[in-house]
């Protein structure tokens, strides 16, 4: 008699549904098999195959769900298909600020503080490095000049060029800050580009690509699209080691100066240091999930600011930027037509630098069309105060009870809880704090009504003032 062998079905992929299958198929093979207890070898057998299906079956959907981007979960492929569509996942982005130098007194002479003076904001555990990144001058007569600053180490690194085209060289660190990153080969400085397409085969063009893991490279063209060094030539890579996040920090915390600053005579000048502004805008490398976020969004907009989705898709995938809210004629009667005003808050929340101000304003204005003014504003961040009465069941420790409530609240206004234009309901402050493990009941005081937050502004919690008391 012949036997028809017939497929497994697909669906049947785990250890379970494919030794049930495998065992129902038996009869079909042979009668002298009868016996399909799992003392049996042919059993014993069967379930070796059936697990080791189950494993190749596991490792052939995940491999399916790498190529594309909602399901893929290895780094490595999301920063390829991001690739396709000319979206590249950013490393750490350095916190900026601006430093007042103060001379004890003025002089006579003009005095030069040179683009990279290193400053440090000095801390118990850990000095935060800061860098400036311009030439500042503190004009005769004059005492004092305020300078953009970012957060991180100015780091220098020499290579030799192949002569080979395509050469690719990696860089020792992967804290590399997002930007910060300029090449000179022979004493010529190259310009940074998003691809050679538009290079040619004189261009001293570069391009940096950062993997999976964090590993920082510079590509160079291959000779028809973008040049690349020459046998023997040196090559000069400097950029800033940052902290990302670590280094967004409160005013007046960086007050100590590490270079030395000379006037003509060949003195050391004394200068203080100080940031009146806080550093804000740091952040950690791109999220993955961040990436799956904007990527279709910002693909829409085909990288041109048109529309009010555009202008919101390009402002979020930009390096720097944690929110925005676009505005128009019809958020603002005091806007005129054509003009566009976004308002950004930084990661890590706080007011935008001038540097990040600068940058965006730069970016935008390559992709806008010709008759619209695009301008950038500061946030607004609306505080609301909480005064309220919670009554605890008896037994109930006070000072557990009001810590658990402050958490509850610093979780509801954190930065990353609340956007811009957002309610706050007073119903539901009241389930929030009547949810707080050990409180009977809540009185709210204030606020008095639901907090209407304006286009510009965000919401942030105020002055908490908590009276708890035993339910009697």
């Amino acid at each position: 008699m012949t036997v028809r062998r017939g497929r497994l079905p697909y669906v049947d992929k785990d250890y379970e549904s494919i030794r049930e299958e495998l065992i129902a198929r038996i009869p079909q093979l042979t009668e002298r098999w009868t016996d399909f207890n799992t003392s049996d070898l042919g059993v014993v057998l069967l379930e070796l195959f059936s697990g080791i299906a189950d494993m190749l079956a596991y490792y052939v959907d995940s491999q399916a769900a790498e190529c594309y981007l909602p399901t893929a979960r290895q780094r490595q492929n999301i920063v390829n298909l991001c690739a396709l569509v000319g979206y590249k996942l950013h490393g750490p982005i350095a916190a900026s600020t601006q430093v007042r130098f103060t001379l004890s007194q003025a002089l006579t002479e003009n005095i030069t503080i040179p683009s990279g003076t290193a400053l440090v904001a000095p801390d118990e555990t850990l000095e935060v490095p800061f860098v400036t990144v311009s030439d500042a001058v503190i004009s005769a007569g004059q005492s004092q000049v305020d300078v953009d600053a970012v957060q991180g180490e100015l780091v220098t690194e020499e290579f030799t060029g192949t002569g080979a085209a395509c050469a690719s060289i990696t860089l020792s660190r992967t804290d590399v800050a997002y930007g910060s990153i300029h090449v000179s080969v022979a004493g010529t400085q190259w310009t940074q580009v998003e691809h050679f397409v538009e290079s040619g085969p004189e261009d001293p063009h570069y391009v940096v690509s950062i993997d999976g893991l964090d590993n920082v490279s510079i590509i160079f063209g291959d000779g028809t699209n973008g040049a690349f060094p020459g046998n023997g030539k040196q090559i000069v890579v400097t950029y800033y080691a940052t902290l990302g996040s670590d280094g967004n920090l409160a005013p007046h915390r960086v007050t100590k100066l590490v270079s030395v600053i000379y006037a003509t005579s060949g003195e050391a000048i004394k200068f203080t240091v100080d940031n009146p502004v806080a550093a804000t805008g740091g952040a950690d490398r791109e999220t993955q999930d961040h990436a799956k976020l904007v990527v279709p969004t910002t693909v829409k907009s085909t990288w041109k600011a048109v529309t009010r989705d555009d202008y919101s898709a390009l402002c979020l995938a930009f390096p720097g930027v944690a929110k925005a809210k676009i505005m128009d004629v019809n958020d603002d009667s005091s806007l005129r037509i054509y003009t566009v005003r976004i308002c950004i808050a930084p990661e890590g929340g706080g007011l935008p630098s001038e540097l990040l101000k600068s940058d965006l304003t730069g970016y935008l204005e390559a992709r806008r069309l010709l008759t619209m003014d695009v301008g950038i504003v500061d946030p607004v961040y609306l505080s609301v105060d909480i005064n309220a009465a919670l009554y605890i069941y008896p037994g109930e420790d006070v000072e557990t009870v009001r810590t658990r409530a402050q958490r509850a609240l610093d979780k509801y206004f954190a930065f990353d809880s609340q956007d811009f234009g957002q309610k706050v309901y007073l119903s539901d402050l009241v389930a929030l704090l009547d949810g707080v493990s050990g409180v009977s009941h809540v009185v709210l005081s204030q606020p008095f009504a639901d907090v209407i937050s304006g286009s510009k502004e965000i919401p942030t919690l105020g002055t908490v003032t908590l009276n708890i008391s035993e339910v009697q």
